[in-house]
């Protein structure tokens, strides 16, 4: 069950671009990546060599490797370490598409070239795997030869623009980013966060009964058996794991559930209530208000837009 909750996990990561980018650049070059907090920026490498610099770590990348950004935070993405770097949106650019569009930067040296994009995620459960991911994350070179060849498609898509090439070279980059965070699951779990409390063979069978019937009357008690455990050891080793108490997870997730269907609407109230299981919509209401700031009526004329994303533990904090 806690292997089917990842996979789950996976197949809703429902990413949608915020931009994309296909660079030429020749060296010296250097790209200041602003903070974009809520979404996760990615660089695959098509030729050439580059240098990805996070809160201080650094990392060199060759042609075929794909670096993650998973926190959206600000980085710079250079040719060597010592090269200066312009601020992304002062560069120069033509605009393919209001979301795809293509970055040259000149100089006399060699020459790299890139797909860079930031993504969005609406998959309730893939916020907390992603932030469980480590502050940079580079591709290991697992299944390296289908991974080349949907690089060197993007490559050809990005030099020779067809009608649909930003469709195709964002479809590419997300399964890309998809297959690099499952690479990492399988060699560098943490040991701590949402990520370790799934793959626990015990509190991850509770988390999977939860994730699929959020509306049943949920006790600590009852979630302590699904996972086979006394109260006491579960709630211990929970806590331990997540950073939070059992209940505390439980409302926080059927209040994120919550959320999605409000934004999405076509249902009643009461139907959302009875959902994510509160008898009540009175009570239904009052928890909702605590978890987002306001009523569920404000929330869904504000727009899909003020979904924040899940503020969980991270087991890199």
């Amino acid at each position: 069950m806690a292997s089917d909750l990842v996979t789950a996990t996976l197949q809703d990561f429902g990413m949608s671009g915020v931009f994309y980018a296909a660079s030429e650049a020749f060296a010296p070059w250097g790209i200041e990546m602003p903070p974009m907090p809520g979404t996760l920026i990615f660089h695959l490498l098509t030729e050439g060599s580059a240098v990805v610099l996070v809160d201080g770590e650094e990392r060199r990348i060759g042609p075929g490797e794909v670096v993650l950004v998973p926190h959206g935070t600000g980085h710079l993405l250079l040719d060597n370490v010592d090269s200066p770097a312009t601020p992304l949106f002062d560069l120069p650019r033509e605009e393919l598409t209001d979301r795809y569009e293509r970055i040259r930067i000149d100089g006399s040296g060699a020459r790299s070239s890139l797909i860079c994009g930031a993504v969005a995620f609406s998959g309730l459960a893939v916020a907390r795997l992603v932030q469980a991911l480590p502050p940079v994350l580079v591709t290991t070179g697992a299944d390296a030869e289908w991974q080349r060849a949907a690089l060197e498609l993007i490559a050809a898509e990005s030099r020779n623009p067809r009608p649909g090439s930003e469709v195709v070279t964002a479809r590419l980059a997300d399964v890309l980013v998809v297959q690099a965070i499952r690479s990492w699951l399988e060699t560098e779990p943490p040991q701590r966060g949402w990520v370790a409390a799934v793959r626990d063979p015990d509190i991850g069978r509770a988390l999977a009964a939860l994730h699929a019937r959020p509306a049943q009357p949920w006790t600590l008690q009852s979630l302590a058996a699904e996972a086979g455990m006394s109260r006491s050891a579960f709630a211990g080793r929970f806590a331990t794991l997540l950073g939070e108490p059992v209940m505390s997870y439980v409302t926080s997730w059927r209040m994120d559930l919550a959320a999605r269907f409000v934004r999405e609407g076509g249902l009643p109230l009461a139907r959302v209530a009875e959902r994510v299981g509160y008898r009540s919509e009175a009570a239904f209401n009052r928890a909702f208000r605590r978890a987002h700031g306001c009523t569920p009526g404000v929330f869904a004329r504000r727009g899909s837009g003020f979904l924040d994303r899940v503020d969980v533990p991270n087991a890199y904090s």
